[in-house]
This record gives C-alpha cells, sequence and structure tokens, in this order.
C-alpha cells in the first residue's frame, strides 16, 4: 500500500539553532532565522548556507534546554483553535511555540560570562564547585564564555562581575558572514 505521509519516528524533544542579526554587531536591522535540530551538523551547514546566500553578519547559537514536542504541540493546537487565521504559518508558529518557556524538556542555567580574564575565570569556577554546581559544557564565546549548568545556588557566583545567569537562553555557536566570509 502507497502512503503519501513521511515516516518520522515520534521524538520526545528536540532542540532549536537561531541565528540572529544584531544592531550591535553593524547590521541595520535585527533578525532572527529559527531551526529545528534533526541532525546538528547537517542542519548547522544548512543555515550557514542560507546566512552566507542573505548576507551580513551572524551569530548562531543553540537552546541551551531541549524543547518538549507534546508540551509544544499542545500549545500549537490552542493557539490556532483560537486565532484560525494563523493557519498560513504552521511552520513558524511550531518553531514559535517550541521557544515558550513552559516547554522546555530539559532544565540547565546559562552562565553567560563576559571575560577572559583567567584569574575571574577560576574564580567563578571555584564558586560553582563550592556550591554544587555542575557543569555541563563549557563554551567559548566572542566575548568571554557561555558555561551551561545544572541549578544551584547562584547567588555567590552572581556577585561575580560580567557573570549573568539565563535559566533558559541559547549558547553561542559560531558567527557567520563579515570578517568570517
Amino acid at each position: 500500500m502507497m502512503t503519501n505521509h513521511e515516516a518520522r519516528p515520534k521524538v520526545e524533544s528536540v532542540d532549536l539553532l537561531l541565528a540572529f542579526s544584531r544592531k550591535k554587531d553593524g547590521e541595520t536591522n535585527k533578525k532572527c532565522i529559527r531551526t529545528i535540530v534533526r541532525d546538528f551538523e547537517l542542519d548547522l551547514t544548512i543555515l550557514e548556507a542560507k546566512l552566507k546566500v542573505i548576507g551580513g553578519k551572524w551569530r548562531i547559537h543553540k537552546t541551551v534546554n531541549s524543547r518538549d514536542t507534546e508540551k509544544a504541540r499542545k500549545w500549537l493546537l490552542k493557539k490556532l483553535i483560537d486565532n484560525p487565521e494563523f493557519a498560513g504559518c504552521v511552520d513558524s508558529l511550531w518553531r514559535t511555540a517550541l521557544l515558550q518557556p513552559e516547554n522546555i524538556y530539559t532544565n540547565w542555567w546559562l552562565l553567560d560570562i563576559d571575560t577572559q580574564n583567567e584569574d575571574e575565570i577560576s574564580e567563578l569556577e571555584l564558586r560553582i564547585a563550592h556550591y554544587n554546581g555542575i557543569i555541563k559544557e563549557k563554551i567559548k564565546t566572542p566575548n568571554g564564555w557561555h558555561y551551561i549548568v545544572c541549578p544551584f545556588d547562584t547567588r555567590q557566583v552572581l556577585e561575580l562581575k560580567n557573570v549573568t545567569l539565563i535559566r533558559d537562553g541559547y549558547s553561542f555557536v559560531k558567527k557567520v558572514g563579515g570578517e568570517n566570509v
């Protein structure tokens, strides 16, 4: 029997890649392109190619927390019932649903560190360890570091200058365009 339906495995969670053009980087308009990750390397390559065609300077980030597809599906269905005029933009609305804070699947926090000073980084890591914080990933950014951590008592860590806590943020992946072309 033939079917026109795509065979897609049911997934409980997904991540998203987000590409931002920022006025801070000299762009005239702020823009954002969102892509659902099915195969990270392939999706990143496709997104980079799109950005190079569009032109300009971009920063690509990835969601720190995976997104719960079942919660997002319910959010999307309610939005479509309440606003049937949105039926023509379901793809965009699906990505919006996935990014809603109530639709997170994992619970990691992002510490945005706006320094590359090794003494400050050492002090930060000592405080994280002292308060039983677990560092899942440490990512170099253009201006410092992104630390993806399990939730912990961050009061002492946030007393440090150049440290910002983001409970559901986006970690830096790479720059595209500008000097990288």
